[in-house]
């Protein structure tokens, strides 16, 4: 008699909140649902109804992330496996029974690592995902007649995959503000001229720029970028400058040695243990016709609106504003281009094969001495998805915006911080910063305001280009850097 195996987790979304933690877990738990279905002997008829016993049920839910492209070639890498017994072979065996309306229930609940990337699809030039899915084996015996003889036979069943997405939210209610001092360096430029301004005078240029922590991926409301900026050579002029949200997408064709580093990934790997639903193009990876290795895609977009203002000219026009020991400060509000169906935002992403990193890139139009040069500088933003309210797991979270346990304490109950808790301080005032350790720093400027005149010149939204190296990604916390 045929057994009928079906998974029915509680939900198909798995929320996970903070950052990559490996030292933490998050429940995934439901049901597995087993039944029989009548058989037919040789002579087309219904046999006589027999119970199946259920001799062993093995539960298993697996990550992993793939990245192919066809014509190119495909690379996999297992996330995890984490493997439930609910029936052991040496227990008693469960009875079936062989109403086709009755089914037997066995509740399962599987430990799954904090530490794993969120479900993505990401198609640009090329394909990556990472997926994850429930996967349950059923042995049973079940004694059936053929139409000639009555035997006991032992048979497999395997259920339906059942696939489940991982998502990782924040655990802050509402990002803070970050100023940064950051130095100015000319922008590569097509030719190859050398700078036209003295580099002693770009280097006394001065700017403190205060954006948000990180942005919400789908959000509709600008975000605030406030410039201080000032020099402290005489002369130097500011004639306007243009901002541009630039999100980098980098395709590895070899898993990320950062990313092995940091987590515990399984050792059975394919192609030498294949993974349990293999892609079309698994055939080539077996046959070892797969990317070259170390070689890297970059696929770089703009995704500020298109259609809101992110190039400001000063109101003094072509004279320009003058710069002195003062700092002159600006504020303009900037909008992403968050439209869902559009799809263009993506969180800020970590995989073995998929880098996803946010990065502001603000320049300006600098005159001296009749002469003109773009200089600018780069800081981090990350992005992150904020839309928790749908979620039935959400909504029963009581302190909804309060850190993780594991953010404050470690696995033996020790706390991490000793003094104010990072994850509670008020939000920086204006005129403050923050060094790695929490402590605040008063900054002395905004003396002067500007009123920035937009402007209806645009910048290229999109670029691609391909390059090799022994690793991609790492840290983005560079300032000072123009790539990403």
């Amino acid at each position: 008699m045929p057994l009928n195996v079906e998974i029915v987790p509680l939900d198909n979304v798995l929320h996970m909140f903070g950052p990559q933690e490996t030292d933490c877990a998050y429940s995934l738990s439901g049901q597995v649902l087993i039944s029989t279905t009548p058989s037919r002997s040789a002579f087309n008829k219904e046999s006589r109804a027999q119970p199946a016993l259920l001799t062993s049920l093995v539960l298993t839910f697996e990550g992993s992330t793939e990245h192919f492209a066809k014509g190119q070639g495909y690379n996999a890498t297992r996330l995890c496996s984490v493997s439930q017994t609910l029936v052991a072979r040496t227990s008693t065996p469960v009875a079936i029974p062989s109403t086709p309306d009755h089914k037997v229930a066995i509740v399962f609940d599987l430990a799954i690592p904090g530490w794993l990337p969120a479900s993505i699809h990401s198609q640009h030039a090329t394909t990556a995902t990472t997926t994850y899915r429930l996967y349950a084996k059923a042995v049973y015996q079940s004694e059936e007649s053929t139409g000639l003889w009555l035997g006991s036979r032992t048979k497999y069943r395997d259920a339906t995959p059942v696939p489940v997405t991982v998502q990782r939210h924040r655990t802050t209610a509402a990002p803070k503000k970050c100023t940064y001092a950051v130095p100015v360096r000319p922008l590569p430029s097509t030719s190859s001229q050398e700078p036209v301004i003295p580099k002693e005078v770009l280097s006394a240029v001065q700017v403190r720029a205060t954006v948000p922590s990180y942005l919400d991926q789908k959000s509709s409301a600008p975000f605030d970028l406030r410039l201080d900026v000032g020099c402290t050579a005489e002369g130097v002029t500011v004639h306007k400058f243009g901002v541009r949200m630039i999100q980098c997408t980098t395709y590895g064709t070899t898993p990320d040695a950062e990313f092995r580093r940091r987590f515990p990934l399984p050792a059975e790997q394919p192609p030498s243990v294949p993974l349990l639903t293999p892609h079309e193009l698994d055939s080539l990876f077996m046959a070892a016709i797969c990317f070259p290795p170390n070689a890297l895609r970059v696929d770089k977009d703009d995704i500020l609106h298109p259609n809101k203002p992110s190039v400001f000219n000063m109101q003094e026009g072509e004279q320009g504003h003058s710069l002195d020991n003062e700092p002159s400060s600006i504020t303009v509000p900037l909008f992403l281009d968050s439209a869902p169906a559009k799809g263009l935002v993506k969180q800020t992403y970590m995989s073995p094969y998929v880098h996803v990193a946010h990065k502001l890139l603000v320049d300006f139009d600098i005159g001296y001495n009749n002469e003109r040069e773009r200089v600018g500088f780069v800081l981090p933003i990350p992005v992150y998805d904020m839309d928790i309210a749908s979620s039935a797991a959400a909504q029963r979270r009581p302190n909804d915006g309060l850190p993780a346990y594991v953010q404050l304490y470690h696995s033996n109950g020790e706390a991490k911080y000793t003094g104010d808790l990072p994850a509670y301080s008020k939000e920086c005032r204006p005129g403050e910063v923050k060094d790695e350790s929490g402590r605040r720093h008063p900054l002395e400027f905004r003396r002067r305001h500007l009123r920035g005149a937009l402007s209806t010149s645009s910048s290229p939204r999109s670029s691609s280009e391909v390059s090799s190296g022994s690793e991609h990604g790492g840290d983005y916390s560079d300032a000072s850097s123009f790539e990403c």
